[in-house]
């Protein structure tokens, strides 16, 4: 038996083949990406997507003949609205794009005190983020489209249908959209006229969505699991089982999450709705590897060698602020930007490339407090997975800036393995998500914080702070 795992990314399509017990067979990616026609603005045409699929499918190729089920995961708080016929009507507005900020502060006027209590997992706004801001924005700005509208997909529902022909969404990848008792509430029409009715219909993510028919280049009569969030599949994928198991997923953006016992809450923090027996919350960020990237086409330096030399520099020395289109938790603020601050006549590449790297660990750590909050207990350890984890520079950083050990994962695509995982789920091959983690998961190093360091981050840290406060009021909107 070996599974299939597939997650639509940011950058990235990705797809893996796993034995039962989590080995890797193959594995293949196809990037696409992402227009930014005006400031603030990120879209994505899903017909890369699908252009990614198939050729990473085709690159799989042999590996593909023992697979007996298929999982998927995507990312999130991407919105497509698409016709009757299935094809979209405008470019998919992607999680990055701010463009919806104005809309989605007058949205958050119109929800009662209750109903606000429901939105994004308990954060209280409409943000920039939330589908029902891209709805209301389509609808005053590309009415030609909005007319066209039937339905709003997520990637990942979306990719179902074309592999299934039946386009199922599930309540971790929804959450925000949802009444307590699981279903999508009357307020969304209040937001928006008609948008309840146009979000898929849900169902558990390690259920059967349906079969695949050969689209795509896959064998035809496969179980492909309903699937969730990338994120949520990477805490599934990075060994997250029971309460005290926290999680840095490390890619384009930086994704905190730590389990608990229900209950709790703390702002800023989205909470997930309890799932078989895990009651997760998690804060994430809006930019990770993303800053690097931008880093290192800035600098005109290679990412691989922006990092080797980063690693001459020492600690603390220049500040940055990763805030480069906004930030997430646990601030939630669309307006705040990127800084570097602190250089000097010998300030290079070297000392910029490492403040970038501590940059996106201090935004972890800016979310670490209010999440321990949230879950009323400390992450005595935390697991690491993602692109980001590949770096031991900056595994060690952000242990050093956490203060907590780091166990990286031996599989780094999280997602990729928890999708099959989902898959395994489905079909009956596990039965439950704490086997299937003593099973497939597996640690390669640990980094432990440096002692030496200690003063020093925790100073900078603070300056971080004072920082992002001091410089926010500069790049509000005129009149806001």
């Amino acid at each position: 038996m070996t599974l299939l795992g597939i997650d639509l990314g940011t950058t990235s399509v990705k797809a893996a083949v796993f034995t039962g017990d989590g080995a890797r067979v193959a594995a293949a990616r196809a990037a696409h990406p992402t227009a930014r026609p005006e400031p603030g603005h990120a879209e994505q045409d899903p017909h890369d997507w699908w252009s990614g699929l198939i050729e990473v499918v085709g690159a799989l190729g042999p590996a593909l003949a023992g697979v007996t089920a298929v999982g998927v995961c995507a990312q999130v708080n991407t919105h497509l609205f698409v016709d009757d016929g299935g094809a979209p009507v405008h470019p998919a507005i992607t999680w990055q794009d701010g463009r919806c900020g104005p809309v989605a502060a007058a949205l958050t006027g119109r929800l009662t005190p209750a109903d606000r209590a429901r939105v994004r997992g308990g954060l209280g706004t409409v943000d920039a983020s939330h589908a029902a801001a891209r709805a209301a924005w389509l609808a005053a700005h590309r009415p030609d489209a909005w007319a066209r509208a039937r339905r709003l997909l997520a990637p990942k529902d979306w990719l179902l249908e074309r592999l299934t022909g039946t386009a199922v969404a599930d309540p971790l990848s929804s959450t925000g959209l949802l009444a307590p008792d699981g279903r999508y509430p009357d307020w969304l029409d209040l937001l928006v006229p008609g948008l309840r009715a146009m979000p898929a219909p849900l169902a558990d993510p390690a259920s059967v969505a349906g079969e695949t028919t050969g689209a795509g280049g896959l064998p035809a009569g496969l179980p492909v699991a309903v699937g969730t969030m990338d994120a949520w599949a990477a805490l599934l994928g990075g060994g997250i089982a029971a309460p005290g198991d926290a999680i840095d997923i490390a890619g384009t953006s930086e994704v905190l999450a730590l389990a608990a016992t229900p209950g709790g809450s703390a702002p800023g923090i989205v909470t997930f709705p309890s799932w078989r027996g895990l009651h997760v919350h998690a804060g994430p960020t809006q930019a990770g590897g993303d800053a690097l990237t931008w880093a290192s086409a800035v600098l005109g330096v290679a990412p691989g060698e922006l990092l080797d030399r980063a690693a001459g520099a020492d600690p603390g020395q220049v500040l940055f602020l990763p805030q480069l289109a906004g930030e997430r938790a646990p601030l939630w603020d669309p307006d705040l930007r990127g800084h570097w601050l602190g250089a000097g006549f010998a300030t290079g590449p070297a000392e910029l490339g490492r403040a970038v790297l501590e940059g996106v660990a201090h935004a972890a750590r800016h979310v670490l407090g209010p999440l321990e909050a949230a879950a009323g207990r400390r992450a005595d350890t935390i697991a690491a997975c993602g692109g980001g984890a590949a770096s031991d520079l900056w595994c060690q950083i952000k242990a050093d800036v956490l203060d907590r050990p780091l166990r990286r994962t031996a599989e780094r695509d999280a997602g990729v393995l928890g999708a099959a995982m989902l898959a395994a789920l489905a079909t009956g091959d596990a039965a439950s998500v704490d086997e299937l983690a003593g099973r497939m998961v597996r640690v390669d190093r640990e980094f432990t914080p440096d002692p030496r360091t200690r003063g020093r981050l925790d100073d900078a840290h603070g300056r971080y702070l004072a920082a992002q406060r001091a410089l926010a009021p500069l790049f509000r909107p005129t009149g806001g």
